[in-house]
C-alpha cells in the first residue's frame, strides 16, 4: 500500500517570535544562524525526498526553507494563502500592550465573531486555508494515482471528499513503499487550521507547534485499518 504524509513546518524565530509580539501578515526575517532554531529541523528533513514543495510567501518560511533544505528552494511553490492570518493594527503589538483594550478582549474571547482593527475575518481566513487544503488534497491524488484514501475534509461540500490511489501489485508487505511526502512550509496559525480541517473533532486551539516544529499528517493508503481518517504524527 502506498502512504501520504504532509510535513507541516512551522517558520523559525523571527525577533518578534522572541519578544512575542503579534506577526501576522508582517514580514520579518528569521533570526541570523543558529538563533533562528532550526538546527533540529534541518537534521531531521536532512535526506528526505519530497514530491512537491510549498511555502508561504512571506519572507520568514522562505528563509526557513533556505536554511533546512536549500536544495529545494527552486522547485518551491510560493503562495499567499499559506500566510498567516492578518491581525491588522494589533500587528507588532505584545499582549501587555494590547490586553487593556476592549476589541482585544472581546477577540481572545471569541475570534471566530470579532476581527482585529484592519484585520482579517476568522472567515476569511479559513476560507482561504480551506481553497488551498482542497488544492492539496487534488495534488495528493494526482501525484499518488487511482484507488482510496482515507481522509474527508470538514467544512466544506465544494472540495474534494476522499483522495484515491491504487498500490502497485507488486508490492509485499515485506516491501514496504516509500511514503509519498509533501512538505509545507507556514505558520501556526494555518498548520493549525489545517488540522482541524481534516480531523474529525479536533479543534483549532488543538494543535500547537512552535516555531522550527513540524507536524506530520499521515494519510493511510488502501486497505489500512477503519476508523479515524488522517492521522497525526507529532
Amino acid at each position: 500500500m502506498i502512504n501520504v504524509e504532509w510535513w507541516l513546518v512551522r517558520h523559525g524565530l523571527t525577533a518578534w517570535n522572541a519578544e512575542r509580539r503579534y506577526q501576522g501578515n508582517s514580514d520579518l526575517p528569521l533570526l541570523p544562524g543558529e538563533a533562528s532554531g532550526l538546527a533540529e529541523l534541518r537534521r531531521e528533513l536532512a535526506g528526505l525526498s519530497f514530491a512537491a514543495v510549498y511555502t508561504s510567501d512571506l519572507r520568514r518560511c522562505r528563509e526557513t526553507l533556505a536554511w533546512v533544505r536549500q536544495d529545494l528552494i527552486d522547485g518551491a511553490q510560493h503562495d499567499a494563502r499559506l500566510r498567516e492570518i492578518n491581525f491588522g493594527r494589533w500587528e507588532g503589538q505584545t499582549y501587555e500592550m494590547l490586553k487593556d483594550e476592549e476589541s482585544y478582549r472581546a477577540w481572545l474571547d471569541d475570534p471566530q465573531t470579532v476581527t482585529p482593527p484592519d484585520g482579517e475575518s476568522w472567515q476569511t481566513f479559513q476560507a482561504r486555508v480551506s481553497e488551498v487544503c482542497g488544492e492539496l488534497l487534488a495534488h495528493t491524488e494526482a501525484l499518488a494515482g487511482a484507488g482510496q484514501a482515507n481522509v474527508r475534509l470538514r467544512g466544506s461540500t465544494s472540495l474534494p471528499s476522499t483522495i484515491r490511489w491504487h498500490p502497485p501489485s507488486a508490492l509485499t508487505p515485506s516491501q514496504p513503499p516509500e511514503p509519498i511526502r509533501l512538505l509545507i512550509v507556514t505558520h501556526g496559525g494555518v498548520i493549525s487550521m489545517l488540522c482541524s480541517l481534516l480531523q474529525p473533532g479536533l479543534g483549532f486551539w488543538d494543535t500547537r507547534v512552535g516555531p522550527g516544529g513540524v507536524q506530520r499528517l499521515y494519510f493511510p493508503g488502501q486497505g489500512e485499518p477503519e476508523g479515524e481518517k488522517g492521522e497525526f504524527d507529532a
